[in-house]
Order: C-alpha cells, then structure tokens, then sequence
C-alpha cells in the first residue's frame, strides 16, 4: 500500500516536474538565442558558433532551473491531488506529512547529487569551453572596429594602422601596413610593417592580443637615413590594444571548483558557495512546496501556484544578492550563502506548525 503511494505520489511529481523544468529551460535559451542572434547582426560574434554557444550554455541553465522546476513540480502534483481531495482520503488512512516528505525527499536528495556533479565539475569545464569559444568568435569578428579604408591611432598615437579592406567572412583584413614608432625609447628604431593579410590571436597564456601579419616586409630604419633594414616574413605577430572591444563574461564561473575551494578570494569565496547552493536549494525548496500546496477543495485552483512562485523567485534574487555580499565583503564567508536556504526551512515549520494549529480548531479540512 505504501510502496503504490510512494510512485503514485512520484508520478505525479516527476511529471509536474519535467514540464516546468521544459518550459523554463526553453525560455532562458530562447532569450539567450535572440541575445546571441544580436550580437550576430551587429557583428560581434560569426553566425556560424551560435548554436555551439548556446549548446554550452545550456548546461549551465539546466543546472539554474532544476531547483525551482522540482519545487514547482511539486506544488504542481500535491496541489491537484488536494484540489481532488485525494491528499483527503490519504489522510484518512493515516497518510501524514512525514509520510509525504519520506519519497519526496529520497527523490531529492538523489537530484541533489546529481545537480552537485553537474555545478561542480561539468558546468565550470562547459563554461570554459564556451568562453573560449567566445573569446575565438569576438576576436575574429571584432577586427571591424580597426575599420577598414581608413587609419586608425593605436596605443596612443604610438601604432598608426591601415587595411584596405575586410575578407568576404570578415574574419581577415588584406593589405594592410601597420607603422610603429617609440617615441619614448629614442634608441629603437621606427618601423613600417606590409602584409597582405591579418588575423588576431589570443595569447592563452599571457591573455595579451596580438595581429598576426601574413607574408609582408618589415622596414626598420629612420626617415631621411640610408641605412634601413628590410625582413621578410611569412608570419609575425604584433601586439596590439583594440579599442572598443567588447568585454568578455567573468571568467570566473569556468574556475575549477577545486582552486575555488582553496583560494581566499571573497568573490572565488561567493562563486563556490553559489555552486553549493544549487543542490541545497533542491532540498530547501522541497521542503517548503509541501506546505505551500496544502488547498481546501473551494479554494482558487491557481492562488498557492502564483504564491509559490513569488516566494522562489524572491529565494533566487536573495541568493544573487548574497552572493553579492559574500564578493564585496558584506558577510563573511562563514555565513555566506547559506542564511538564503534556511529561511524556506523556517517558513516550512511555520506553515506547518499553522496548518496543525488550523485542523485543531477546524478552520482547515
């Protein structure tokens, strides 16, 4: 008897469950797709690693969405069952609230788990990849800002360039020279730079940004002085600051979550914590649905639906500002995060505690 209400009760959970967790995670790769399809537009990143960009990000949205999509699967599949007065029945037969929170809780903690896999080590992996796919996507697309047909003043006047034009996928400028000057180390030579192609590069290990010219010369010499020195190159790199570049996300959410347990940095602090919160929310917010389904059979059909989903999107913007606080030294790291999970907790008892209280006087059925 028990073991068919426990997948009875489950049934009707998972499938409340997987269709909030559906439409929610449709809705935030809808609006990242048209986000990506902007920048796309306006030339920011190429048309053609969109769909990788949101691939990636997919993970990490499933990994936001799980928690609330559980809770409200659950206020979802209780709240019928009691609009239907079946959770009446049950209760007669001796079904109580521990009885309900006995596989409820089972099934969580098992999506706990899995969630804490997916916020510690997958999502941090895809969201590195996404970066650096990112970063690939913007510098070949952002070569626009040098513009092309006109000189631009790089670095402070110290770098004067020059492209004729952009290719066809814009990702190379052609016939190109670049002159650079050292004013303040009188002792270099200037220097005049051909090339009939270019292309950026990312330094992944210095994070410095390069051009690098393709089959060109290098003139090096003082105007009005014979001895110039002239090199031809099928490659070279120049180091270069582009103005105007877009910036890039925080990289700090593809950190490893191993450096982020070791580092004392109250922002790698806040971005650990916020991974953490991700399963314990799975469990916090159970906790609390069970209560906030609880409907009399002449009560609205919708009002602990709209209650419930205010009170875990005011769950959700408190862990964002804690996280906050955590990063700018607001509230120290012992507490961090974790004050945001104990108030569904606390609010769990009190509507519990209340709804005893009710059935006692027989306000309640």
């Amino acid at each position: 008897m028990l073991r068919i209400f426990d997948r009875y009760l489950l049934k009707e959970v998972i499938n409340g469950w997987l269709a909030v967790t559906v439409v929610l995670w449709l809705v935030l790769v809808s609006n990242r797709l048209v986000r990506y399809l902007a920048d796309a537009a306006e030339g920011d990143i190429p048309a053609d690693v969109i769909f990788s960009l949101l691939a990636l990000k997919m993970v990490w949205y499933l990994v936001l969405v799980m928690p609330f999509a559980l809770a409200l699967g659950v206020v979802l599949g209780l709240g019928r069952l009691y609009r239907d007065n079946e959770m009446v029945v049950m209760s007669a037969c001796g079904v109580g609230p521990g009885r309900i929170y006995k596989p409820l809780l089972g099934f969580g903690l098992l999506v706990a788990l899995v969630l804490a896999w997916l916020a510690l080590y997958v999502s941090p992996g895809v969201q590195g990849m996404s970066q650096r796919l990112k970063d690939s996507a913007e510098q070949q697309a952002d070569l626009k800002v040098l513009g092309a047909g006109r000189f631009n003043d790089l670095q402070g006047g110290k770098v004067t360039f020059y492209a004729e034009r952009l290719s066809d996928d814009r990702r190379r400028m052609e016939n190109l020279f670049i002159t650079i000057r050292h004013e303040d180390q009188p002792q270099r030579l200037p220097q005049l730079l051909t090339a009939k192609s270019a292309h950026r590069m990312l330094d992944e290990q210095t994070g410095e940004d390069f051009l690098v010219l393709l089959d060109g010369y290098r003139y090096e010499g003082r105007p009005g002085e014979a001895d110039y020195r002239i090199m031809q190159f099928s490659k070279y790199g120049v180091r270069v600051d582009l103005p105007d570049i877009a910036e890039h996300d925080d990289i700090r959410e593809a950190t490893p979550s191993l450096y982020l347990l070791n580092s004392s940095d109250p922002w790698d602090i806040a971005e650990l914590q916020w991974r953490l919160s991700m399963p314990v929310s799975v469990i916090a917010l159970l906790l609390l649905a069970v209560p906030l389904c609880r409907t009399g059979p002449r009560q609205g059909r919708y009002g602990r639906l709209v209650l419930s989903i205010l009170l875990f999107v005011i769950y959700y913007n408190l862990l964002g500002i804690a996280k906050v606080w955590v990063g700018k030294g607001v509230v120290p790291p012992q507490i961090g995060l974790w004050w945001v999970p104990v108030l569904p907790v606390l609010l769990a008892v009190l509507l519990y505690k209340g709804g005893r209280v009710a059935c006692r006087l027989g306000l309640t059925r």
